[in-house]
């Protein structure tokens, strides 16, 4: 662009750098080891010494380099979390619960999503050694056995999740928290049997032949809903298939169970946003929860208690999932080299207002 003569265009305001550990060390007037002492918390600086640069660090704006971190330490205080999607409900608030806890113990998380499906967990898995950070959260939806049967066997320090992984394939250097969701079902259903329900369905069942497998979560909750009624005997299982376990899947797959199926006294849902989707629906067709049907969810999302009526539901409890998983991974980072651990996580029954006893 041409100017007059004379005249100069206006100069761009300079780059703000980033404030560096010399930076408040000159401030101060205190060596940069003293400032790298109070940044990586050690104990051999004075009160009063630690509170000056605790307070030149906020001025400034100071944040430590994870590189930089993790060139002189060793260790960067990251952990990357590997979950399948953040669209789901879940597994939104299950991040949220792992990045909490980590902040609690002066770690940050790294969110990978793995949504592109089995190849993307393919990459996570084959490319440990080279993602960022000093461990690895992963929970598989679509990988089989032999995906982790064909891995070097010693990993970063990786910790499992989920209930997608065969406990004999986990690699060294790996540990694994496990989910019962057979388990969970199973509890769910009998409380509807308990409550006198005759005609439960479960809703939730994929078409997609991947989300049929033995260990996916679809299928291992269908698993304890069958168990259940083989249990109480005489009662008919009552299968509906959904499009997707979201709230427009379940809003979708009530109105055909309704149509195939008008006698049913309960509903078994894989999660509470399908479970979301059945209460919509069956307040639409006329029909009163729980009077009519009672319905049970599962993950306990935020929204299961806001919902009309509340949501009784299975909550895998979230928080305490979050604080076994990085005790675990923690001692991997810190030099545990001992064979893989299994543990499970606990779940609890939810009790709200969908479900009632039959009248």
């Amino acid at each position: 662009m041409s100017t007059e003569a004379g005249t100069r265009p206006p100069a761009e305001p300079p780059r703000r750098r980033n404030a560096t550990m010399r930076d408040i060390a000159e401030l101060l007037g205190v060596s940069i080891k003293t400032v790298s002492n109070v940044v990586n918390n050690r104990p051999n600086v004075g009160a009063r010494t630690r509170e000056q640069v605790q307070a030149a660090i906020r001025e400034l704006n100071y944040r430590p380099q994870v590189g930089a971190q993790q060139m002189r330490t060793g260790t960067s205080g990251l952990i990357t979390l590997a979950i399948p999607s953040l669209a789901s409900t879940y597994f939104s608030e299950l991040a949220q619960a792992f990045a909490d806890e980590a902040q609690r113990r002066r770690r940050s998380i790294m969110l990978h999503s793995t949504a592109a499906g089995a190849q993307e967990e393919r990459s996570v898995l084959s490319g440990f050694t080279r993602v960022l950070g000093d461990g690895v959260v992963f929970n598989p939806l679509e990988i089989g056995e032999d995906v982790l049967a064909a891995l070097d066997r010693t990993i970063q320090p990786t910790v499992f999740i989920g209930e997608h992984v065969e406990e004999a394939d986990l690699p060294l250097g790996s540990d694994y928290v496990r989910t019962d969701n057979p388990g969970a079902a199973y509890d769910a259903t009998r409380h509807l049997l308990e409550l006198g329900r005759t005609r439960p369905a479960y809703l939730g069942t994929l078409a997609d032949p991947i989300a049929r497998q033995a260990h996916s979560t679809s299928h291992l909750r269908l698993r304890g809903y069958h168990r259940a009624l083989a249990e109480a005997g005489g009662i008919e299982p009552v299968e509906q298939v959904v499009g997707s376990w979201s709230q427009e899947g379940g809003l979708a797959a009530v109105r055909t169970l309704l149509g195939s199926h008008p006698g049913i006294d309960g509903i078994v849902c894989g999660n509470d946003d399908l479970a979301r989707g059945v209460l919509m629906g069956l307040r639409a067709a006329g029909v009163d929860v729980p009077g009519d049907v009672a319905v049970i969810g599962h993950d306990d999302i935020h929204d299961a208690a806001l919902t009309t009526p509340p949501l009784t539901t299975i909550d895998p409890d979230k928080d305490t999932l979050a604080a076994m998983v990085l005790d675990l991974l923690i001692e991997r980072i810190d030099g545990y080299d001992g064979p893989p651990r299994v543990v499970q996580a606990p779940h609890r029954l939810v009790l709200r207002g969908s479900t009632a006893p039959a009248t």
